[in-house]
């Protein structure tokens, strides 16, 4: 308790999975949060909880695929907190379907989402750290960025250019005392697990036991604990860093 005491963190993706663990989490650690995501009866259930919980935060609705959009995110968490010290994107969208049918409309959403949302983000963010002499970014990429994954073409294409893009924007900033690092979920039961594996159990075991090396699937509090991590002073020497949390996926073959 209280490892995030006294910081600002604003989450995108919030409402749901992963980002939504993230949020409760960072709230448990003592952070304020500032949370987003495009559907706003999911964002003020999530704010009911924080605020039961005790814990201090806002929601603000903002589809990051659009730049003003991104920049009243930004003036909200700096009206309400005057400061952000953790900047955590996990706003993401999954097509799951073979490499043919995957058309220029798939493309276009997933590099919007995945890929254009988080480069609009970061420099919405980043000038405001600058100024501060210090920041703390944590991008969601994913092992598909690096791990041949079946029917993810274009998902696994743009995670692997968030980390590409987060080890270059670490370097150049590393000395203005803001770190930027990488978490990449392996197989998580969250809403964007495909539907053939979400809604069958035996498709689940068989993932489980071919290559979920610790034999389970993972839950968002998985993510979650590293988020913690890096978004703490425990990680203040870690930055441009690959923070693989897949139980085990990718040594299965």
């Amino acid at each position: 308790m209280g490892r995030l005491n006294n910081k600002v963190a604003v989450i995108t993706g919030a409402t749901s999975g992963i980002g939504e663990a993230v949020a409760l989490m960072y709230v448990k650690e003592g952070a304020k949060v500032v949370t987003t995501g495009r559907n706003e009866e999911r964002g003020n259930a999530l704010l009911e909880k924080i605020q039961a919980m005790g814990g201090e935060g806002i929601f603000v609705r903002a589809d990051l695929r659009n730049k003003e959009s991104i920049e009243q995110l930004k003036n909200a968490a700096y009206q309400a907190f005057h400061k952000v010290d953790i900047l955590f994107n996990s706003a993401g969208v999954l097509v799951h379907k073979p490499f043919l049918e995957q058309n220029d409309e798939d493309f276009n959403l997933i590099m919007e989402t995945n890929y254009r949302a988080y480069v609009w983000t970061m420099q919405a963010f980043l000038p405001e750290m600058e100024k501060a002499g210090k920041g703390n970014i944590i991008n969601v990429a994913s092992i598909s960025s690096f791990w041949p994954e079946l029917n993810s073409y274009f998902y696994g294409a743009m995670k692997a250019a968030v980390t590409n893009l987060s080890m270059n924007v670490a370097k150049e900033f590393a000395r203005k005392g803001i770190r930027i690092n990488c978490i990449l979920p392996g197989p998580i039961n969250t809403g964007m697990t495909p539907d053939a594996i979400k809604n069958s159990k035996e498709a689940q075991q068989q993932m489980i036991d071919t290559v979920c090396m610790l034999g389970r699937l993972g839950e968002p509090e998985d993510i979650a604990y590293g988020a913690v991590y890096l978004g703490s002073d425990e990680s203040s020497f870690v930055t441009g860093t690959n923070l693989v949390i897949d139980g085990g996926v990718h040594i299965s073959n």
